[in-house]
């Protein structure tokens, strides 16, 4: 199982979202900690602060996040 960390952003943005939205959110990412090769491709072209950012869909949520295998983290 990997290690999730949230960033400012993403605490801020989840306490807006309705209570069972935001659960659900939180499900699919420790969902994610059990199965990162889920996500498969990162997104393309972009700048190199945000270099191997992939795009995860949750319903009519899209969540940003970053694999690190090595350490076996992801940053949401």
């Amino acid at each position: 199982m990997y290690r999730v960390e949230f960033t400012p952003g993403f605490e801020r943005d989840i306490r807006r979202l309705d209570k069972p939205d935001a659960l659900r959110v939180i499900e699919k990412i420790e969902w994610l900690a059990d199965n990162p090769h889920a996500v498969r491709f990162p997104l393309k072209h972009m700048p190199g602060d945000l270099k191997d950012l992939h795009k995860y869909r949750i319903g009519p949520w899209r969540v940003f996040l970053w694999i690190n295998h090595e350490q076996q983290v992801i940053t949401v």
